[in-house]
């Protein structure tokens, strides 16, 4: 003989799953299905909804007693539902522990379901199978979350005719702007599967970059900020100490009447004999630099004329106090005599 008792069906998109003696029973089943999906994982954000994906029914209808469940039993049976093979291609900074984070799986289970892969060394693009459990009813979310977001600033550029090519300055320094995003995110028992900007205000607005470059062309007797080697030959004597004295330059082996130039644009201040120095060319780069040209044969520029880089300034000689003909060439910077070779450029 079969008896019947009135019982409560949970019922998922028309298939009978389980009946319990009771509805609360039932309900409290459900409301446990739901609970692990209750707290928001994301900071600063709210659960708005939840309910299941599917048509989830509590029927009451006469049962035999013999298929009356008690909870656990239906509980396990809806969370744990049955296994099924899926595949996840690898993003850029994932590993084996984010993917089992991101399904709800162990670490092992991934190892295990990828024995011919090794866990340390995987790449964007890889195919990981997974082990997942799919659960008979799906737990939809819509949690609500509310952020300031940065808005980028653009970059302008002005031209100023006053100034040099090359030339640049900033005029307006950018300044980020602000907005107030509030975003719906929808998630599959945890899983994100979309989320949607829901209002974005504006805080502030950005500040564009502005920046201005020169148009005008460069005078060649102004100085560009960098040297050129002002006659061929070879370094016969570098700077620094040299027989117990300072060496304030450096020698530059050359034949007499070799061509010396200017190592970069500005004005002749000193031109005409100088001592042990010979006959020297002294040019002010009007930057802080001043560069000198020793030992000339001859001087083809005079006191206060400009000239320009690579120009012919004097030729190479034996004047002054020599062991024989070069050019002996010093770099000073706002009065330091500096080693030239760290400035030259062949």
């Amino acid at each position: 003989m079969t008896f019947l008792i009135n019982g409560y069906t949970i019922s998922i998109d028309g298939k009978d799953i389980g009946t319990l003696k009771t509805k609360e029973e039932a309900e409290d089943v459900l409301a446990e299905v739901k609970k692990p999906f209750l707290a928001p994982k994301e900071e600063d954000s709210n659960i708005k909804e939840v309910n299941f994906l599917q048509n989830v029914k509590i029927v009451e209808k006469l049962s035999p007693l013999s298929t009356i469940k008690d909870r656990k039993e239906i509980l396990s049976l809806i969370q744990k539902g049955t296994e099924e093979i899926e595949t996840h291609i690898v993003e850029p900074g994932e590993n084996y522990w984010t993917i089992a984070d991101k399904y709800n799986i162990s670490v092992d289970d991934l190892i295990e379901a990828n024995t011919e892969k090794d866990p340390e060394n995987i790449l964007p693009g890889d195919k990981i199978n997974l082990v997942v459990l799919k659960p008979l009813m799906t737990v939809k979310t819509i949690e609500e979350t509310e952020y300031e977001k940065e808005i980028e600033y653009d970059l302008k550029v002005e031209y100023d005719e006053t100034m040099y090519k090359n030339e640049k300055k900033v005029k307006t320094k950018g300044t980020p702007g602000k907005s107030r995003v509030v975003e719906k995110i929808i998630k599959h028992n945890g899983v994100e599967v979309d989320r949607q900007i829901v209002k974005e205000e504006l805080i502030s607005k950005p500040v564009d970059k502005l920046i201005v470059k020169g148009t005008k062309q460069r005078p060649l007797t102004i100085a560009t900020g960098s040297f050129t080697t002002p006659t061929r030959g070879s370094i016969s004597s570098r700077f620094g100490q040299r027989w117990g004295r300072m060496h304030r330059g450096i020698d530059i082996a050359a034949k007499v009447g070799t061509p010396i130039k200017a190592a970069d644009g500005g004005t002749v201040t000193y031109s005409g004999n100088r001592g042990s120095y010979g006959k020297l060319v002294e040019i002010n780069h009007g930057n802080g630099y001043v560069t000198r040209y020793g030992h000339c044969s001859k001087i083809h520029v005079n006191n206060g004329q400009k000239v320009s880089k690579g120009q012919i300034v004097a030729l190479v000689g034996n004047t002054g106090r020599t062991t024989g003909p070069h050019l002996h060439f010093e770099v000073i910077k706002n009065g330091v005599h500096q080693n030239p070779s760290n400035y030259l450029s062949r």
